[in-house]
């Protein structure tokens, strides 16, 4: 056998074995997902959170897995589960049955059997634990520019800020609205609010608000409210928020024309959103509201609901309706206003 053959079945053995090493080392390397369904993924665990997991594959990015119809997890670096309790064990098995988990690692310890509800998180971030925090938020523009028999310039801008910790939350909301018909003014609006929350267990929390509001083709110089609200926390995940909170307030109303008025209200705020069909689109709906305490028939209240549809890059499209209610309208304003939008807005 010549040189040159030989050194050729020698390289062409070297090749396949060094393949065949790396397909082993992709394949150990892998973390695995069996369905219930028989389904086998291979990819990454990102993260669970709620009903549903996180898993990064080659072939279609992060998919969302629903966590009831997952019957194993094989994982080739330890999973982090922070439990209900604040404490957390490491695991590179899982075994998922209806009522409860049976957890496994490497290091030869007995299996450990957990309920399901026992399990907040896996692989949480680092906020989650008490370390560091957390902001995100939301910042949209809608622009409507007519030229012809009317000539008419709409203006919104809103933007929300949350900043979060174990314990503690503070958000921020901001809006403006500034519209043109034939060069004269339509509206003019805005509306600034902010609360902070202190979280006594996993749901409920206490704290302050405060809010600030200004409409002058409602005869609205400024509408002051402020005061302590407690709430409960249904729902905390990237699928799906809940939130609801109540109090008491002072509410102070400046008017250009009318007399000014100050009561004691009942306030109320829902926040909620959900991601439907994976993360192809979210449904949101915000509300807040003042009951007047000393005068029950005076009542006002702003609702937002609406659709994100995710883009790229952290840009959302959005379509939204806004009601805006306020049974003591001055004198030539509608107690219902009603807004339609179509928002484009980045997400962080």
């Amino acid at each position: 056998m010549s040189t040159l053959h030989y050194f050729a079945r020698h390289l062409i053995t070297a090749c396949v074995l060094a393949t065949s090493l790396m397909l082993s080392y992709g394949q150990v390397s892998a973390d695995e997902v069996l369905m219930r369904d028989g389904s086998r993924l291979l990819g990454d665990v990102v993260k669970r959170s709620g009903d549903t997991l996180a898993f990064k594959t080659s072939y279609a990015g992060i998919i969302q897995l629903q966590w009831d119809q997952i019957a194993e997890i094989k994982t080739a670096k330890p999973m982090e589960f922070l439990l209900s309790d604040g404490s957390t064990l490491m695991t590179t098995h899982v075994t998922n049955n209806v009522n409860d988990l049976i957890v496994e690692d490497e290091s030869g310890a007995p299996p450990q059997t957990l309920a399901q509800a026992s399990v907040d998180v896996i692989n949480p971030e680092p906020w989650r634990k008490g370390d560091g925090y957390k902001v995100s938020g939301h910042a949209n523009l809608a622009f409507d520019r007519q030229r012809g028999n009317t000539d008419k310039d709409e203006l919104d801008i809103d933007g929300d800020l949350t900043w979060r910790r174990l314990h503690d939350r503070l958000t921020a909301f901001a809006e403006l609205e500034r519209d043109k018909t034939n060069n004269k003014k339509s509206a003019d609006k805005w509306k600034l609010e902010g609360a902070y929350n202190y979280f006594v267990s996993k749901q409920w929390f206490w704290g302050g608000f405060g809010r600030l509001e200004h409409d002058q083709f409602a005869d609205l110089d400024l509408r002051t409210s402020v005061g302590p609200l407690i709430g409960y926390q249904w729902f905390e995940s990237k699928q799906m928020n809940l939130r609801t909170s109540t109090g008491i307030s002072y509410v102070n109303e400046d008017f250009s024309n009318q007399s000014d008025d100050d009561y004691v209200a009942l306030p109320w705020g829902i926040d909620f959103d959900r991601y439907l069909f994976g993360e192809f689109m979210q449904l949101y709906h915000k509300q807040v509201g003042f009951w007047n305490l000393e005068d029950t028939g005076d009542l006002v209240w702003d609702t937002w609901t609406g659709l994100r549809f995710p883009l790229a890059l952290g840009l959302v499209a959005s379509t939204e309706i806004k009601l805006e209610y306020d049974s003591g309208a001055a004198k030539g304003a509608d107690d219902l206003d009603t807004t339609y939008n179509l928002k484009l807005g980045y997400h962080w």
